[in-house]
C-alpha cells in the first residue's frame, strides 16, 4: 500500500511537470519525449513517467504512438477558441457577482501594479516580461472568478486553469501589444470599483474575445 501511494504520488509530480512544460513551451508541438530522459530529469523511475503520459494522453495533451512513443500534439485554433468562448461565458457570469465582493484594497493593488507596468515599459511589448505580465493579468481574472458566488464556476475554471493559462501564455505571444491590454485591464478595474456590473461584463467579454481574436480563425 506505502509503495504505491508513493508511486502515485511521484506520477502526479511528472504529471504536473510535465504540462508546465508544455505551457511554457520548454516542449512544443511534434517533440517526441524519451520516458529515459524525462525520469533522468525528473529524478525518478520510468513507471510514474509512463503513468504521467498515459494520463496526459487521456486529456489529450499528448498522443502516444506504438513504435514511435509519445509526442506533445498541435493546439489548434478550433481548441483554443473553443476554451476562451466557455472562459468568457464563465467569467462574464462571474463578474456579475463578485462585482460586488472583490475589495477596494485588492483593487487598489493591482491597479497600481497595472500602471507600475505601463509606465516601466512605456508599453512597449519588447521591454516587458512575459511571465510577470501574464501572472498579473492572470491575478485579476482569476479574483473575479473567485469571489463570485456560483461554486459550480470556481470548479469549472479551477479544473481548466492549466489549460487556460497555457493558451493564455498563447495568446500573449500573438498580441504583442501591452499598452492596449494593459489600458483595458485597468478600465476593467475601474469599472469594478464604480460596481458597475452591466458596464463591467460587457467590458470584459470585449476583452477576451479582443485576446481571442489575436490567435488566429476558429476551425
Amino acid at each position: 500500500m506505502i509503495g504505491r501511494s508513493s508511486k502515485q504520488t511521484l506520477a502526479e509530480v511528472a504529471y504536473e511537470k510535465i504540462k508546465e512544460a508544455i505551457c511554457e513551451g520548454k516542449i512544443v508541438s511534434g517533440d517526441i519525449l524519451s520516458e529515459n530522459q524525462l525520469a533522468h530529469d525528473l529524478g525518478m523511475s520510468r513507471t510514474p513517467i509512463r503513468e504521467a503520459l498515459r494520463a496526459l494522453a487521456s486529456e489529450d495533451w499528448l498522443e502516444i504512438k506504438n513504435g514511435v512513443g509519445a509526442y506533445v500534439k498541435p493546439l489548434s485554433s478550433k481548441d483554443i477558441h473553443d476554451l476562451y468562448e466557455v472562459r468568457c461565458l464563465l467569467e462574464v457570469q462571474a463578474a456579475k457577482t463578485s462585482v460586488y465582493r472583490i475589495t477596494n484594497e485588492e483593487i487598489d493593488r493591482l491597479e497600481a501594479r497595472f500602471q507600475q507596468l505601463l509606465e516601466r515599459t512605456g508599453g512597449q511589448s519588447s521591454d516587458l516580461d512575459p511571465k510577470a505580465f501574464s501572472e498579473l493579468d492572470w491575478e485579476l481574472h482569476e479574483l473575479i472568478v473567485e469571489r463570485c458566488k456560483n461554486n459550480y464556476i470556481k470548479s469549472i475554471m479551477r479544473n481548466n486553469t492549466a489549460n487556460m493559462k497555457c493558451y493564455q501564455a498563447l495568446s500573449f505571444e500573438a498580441l504583442h501589444d501591452l499598452r492596449e491590454s494593459t489600458l483595458q485591464h485597468l478600465h476593467i478595474l475601474a469599472l469594478l470599483r464604480q460596481r458597475d456590473s452591466e458596464a463591467l461584463t460587457a467590458a470584459l467579454k470585449d476583452h477576451l474575445e479582443w485576446a481571442a481574436g489575436f490567435l488566429g480563425p476558429s476551425h
